[in-house]
């Protein structure tokens, strides 16, 4: 008798829905995975000191570091130590983490389920699957997936989605409300997991609010007032977080890493947050159309604006049709849009008034509410197959050609600046890409617009400076270099580049203040102790010099010119035997240099050791045939040999 392989491995509905996320998921985003790097990923990861070696990860950060997001860092130091600083790599991780939220929010789904009343089930049953692929192709999501900074969110959402199944598994379901822990094991679990997802992102802080609505929601009104006990051990487990919290950050309402969180009037910025969860966040989901990479939304300076009061308003009507459905499940869904929006869109200013990316862990609430929308549009049912093919379609057309935007540094700054043109910051971020695109007369109308717009933008400057540096200004560098420190700056580079500007122009002693104030900012450069050794070197102050490519080469120990210059000191300290050393040390890494070959010929004619000096003078004409000189001295260390 014959059988079907179905007979043996049966296809359950659910792994069909998994195997079409993934193949979804994997073929909206293909076109990212060799996206640039963009933005902040230059000092989060591409300069990151935390994530080049994976073995001391635990001794330079640690992973209990749960305000420094340490376990985003280890994500990305064990993409690192994979493969290298290949964006492939990290772009691929996003995408999986990306689809394994989308499969963690159909099984949540399928779990809320039960909440909704017994007779809208049936009706249901696709909600999952729509409430997934809504997510997962959602436009506004391409930043959270596309820029490599944004895995804070990804993957801090994933620990939410995870730590929520496992509360589900905890916490059965009976006739008399919800069963006490029966798995110490899942809860201990879940404990582990939160954990993890704070030293991700803090908006898993949101997380004990979210159970405590769930409960409620899922609860007969006879039977919640046996939830006072737990919603009193779960709010002390809050506020025992946010007690840790305050003990490490010192205010419950700032960020340590943020200055304007400090600056910023708090009230303010909650009414302009308002604004930006009406008119952007939500619009947005909504109709994903011209997305915008940084929004122009300018901060409240006071308290006269009607459009924040007209978004409030909008607010709590939306609120009041919502809450006056019977459905739970619509509830839950815009409960979880707001409250997982508090810890970036309430009381903490942030410098980013809006993003696109933090509407990824509270779109999920969304995806569920208008999924239930879907669902329930009764007089179309027999083409509601067809109406949400559609949709999707237009969703995964829209973040295909969202998509586009990431391709390179210089397109996604373009469509920034004409969705938000009036600011300097977009602009100037604009000048940097055509400045790495070496296309600098377009940098410069970039930077002269910036300024235009605000006289007082410190970047502009700097990157006016390294313009002038690039076509050998150096002292029209100096001045925009030195202006942007006037106005405060402390970006190391650009001491750093004030410095180096200097050097150029043989102002050595100048520059050196220059290179030890970068250092204190950032003393992991390998490049800022050479150069400062570089300016004790030309002023002949040769024990600093040899300390400074010393500290360059713990840093960085192929720094190749760094070897090359401690040999030349040893030479001209007549060390022989260390400069060869040090010469050889630079072969070893980079073997095609002819000045390195030259001296260590010439040491070795010096030690009248002629048959070591000739492979030294081959390899040198080998790359020099028209060097006259090494070959005249390669006839006669030959002839000496004879």
């Amino acid at each position: 008798m014959n059988h079907h392989p179905k007979d043996f491995y049966p296809v359950t509905p659910q792994i069909k829905a998994i195997f079409f996320l993934c193949c979804m998921g994997l073929l909206v985003f293909y076109g990212t995975l060799h996206s640039p790097f963009h933005y902040d990923d230059a000092h989060a990861i591409v300069e990151s000191p935390h994530i080049k070696d994976l073995s001391k990860f635990q001794e330079r950060v640690g992973i209990q570091n749960v305000f420094n997001r340490s376990v985003l860092l280890l994500s990305f130091a064990v993409n690192q130590h994979l493969g290298e600083m290949k964006v492939f790599g990290y772009h691929l991780v996003n995408i999986l983490i990306h689809i394994l939220n989308s499969i963690l929010w159909f099984f949540l789904v399928k779990g809320f389920l039960y909440i909704e009343p017994s007779k809208n089930r049936l009706l249901l049953k696709t909600l999952p699957l729509v409430c997934s692929i809504i997510h997962l192709v959602n436009p506004i999501n391409v930043q959270a997936v596309t820029y490599l900074s944004s895995r804070s969110s990804l993957l801090a959402t994933f620990f939410y989605l995870l730590a929520f199944y496992i509360f589900l598994k905890i916490l059965k379901p009976s006739k008399e409300g919800f069963s006490k822990i029966h798995n110490p094991i899942l809860a201990f679990s879940l404990l582990i997991i939160l954990f993890l997802g704070i030293a991700t992102k803090e908006i898993v802080a949101s997380f004990p609010l979210i159970v405590i609505v769930y409960l409620w929601l899922a609860t007969p009104n006879e039977k919640r007032k046996s939830l006072i006990s737990k919603f009193i051990s779960i709010l002390f487990l809050f506020l025992v977080f946010m007690g840790y919290r305050y003990f490490e950050q010192g205010n419950l309402f700032s960020i340590k890493a943020d200055p304007d969180s400090t600056n910023t009037h708090h009230l303010l910025y909650l009414l302009s947050q308002i604004k930006v969860i009406v008119g952007y966040y939500f619009l947005k989901l909504l109709a994903p159309f011209n997305l915008n990479f940084e929004p122009d939304i300018v901060l409240y300076s006071n308290w006269f604006h009607w459009d924040w009061v007209i978004s409030l308003t909008i607010l709590l009507i939306t609120g009041i049709i919502i809450f006056k459905q019977q459905s739970k499940l619509i509830k839950f869904g815009a409960l979880w849009f707001l409250i997982t929006l508090l810890p970036t869109s309430s009381f903490i200013p942030l410098k980013q008034l809006a993003t696109e990316h933090r509407t990824y862990l509270p779109g999920l609430g969304f995806s569920l509410v208008l999924g239930w929308v879907i669902l329930n549009i009764k007089n179309y049912q027999k083409m509601a197959k067809l109406l949400f093919l559609i949709f999707i379609l237009l969703l995964s057309t829209l973040t295909l050609n969202r998509s586009l935007d990431f391709r390179s540094e210089v397109s996604l700054w373009e469509d920034t600046s004409l969705k938000s043109p009036r600011k300097a910051l977009v602009h100037n971020n604009l000048a940097t890409a055509y400045m790495a695109d070496d296309q600098l007369q377009k940098a410069k109308d970039a930077l002269i617009t910036a300024l235009t717009i605000n006289p007082s933008q410190t970047d502009s400057y700097i990157n006016l400076g390294h313009i002038a540096g690039r076509e050998k200004n150096w002292e029209q560098a100096i001045e925009k270099f030195d202006l942007g420190i006037s106005l405060g700056t402390q970006k190391a580079d650009t001491f750093y580049y004030s410095g180096f500007a200097r050097n150029n122009l043989g102002r050595y002693k100048e520059a050196i203040p220059y290179f030890e104030k970068a250092i204190s900012l950032k003393p992991f450069k390998a490049d800022y102790y050479f150069d400062l050794g570089n300016s004790y070197k030309n002023l002949k102050l040769f024990d600093n010099s040899l300390h400074q490519f010393r500290k360059t080469l713990e840093i960085d120990p192929n720094h190749y010119k760094a070897h090359n210059n401690m040999g030349t000191i040893f030479w001209a300290l007549g060390a022989t035997e260390q400069a060869r050393s040090a010469f050889e040390k630079v072969l070893s890494i980079k073997s095609d240099i002819p000045a390195i070959h030259n001296n260590l010929a010439a040491i070795h004619i010096k030690n009248r050791d002629y048959k070591k000096a000739i492979p030294y003078l081959e390899k040198l004409i080998s790359l020099q045939p028209e060097n006259v000189n090494a070959q005249k001295l390669l006839q006669f260390s030959m002839g000496q040999t004879r």
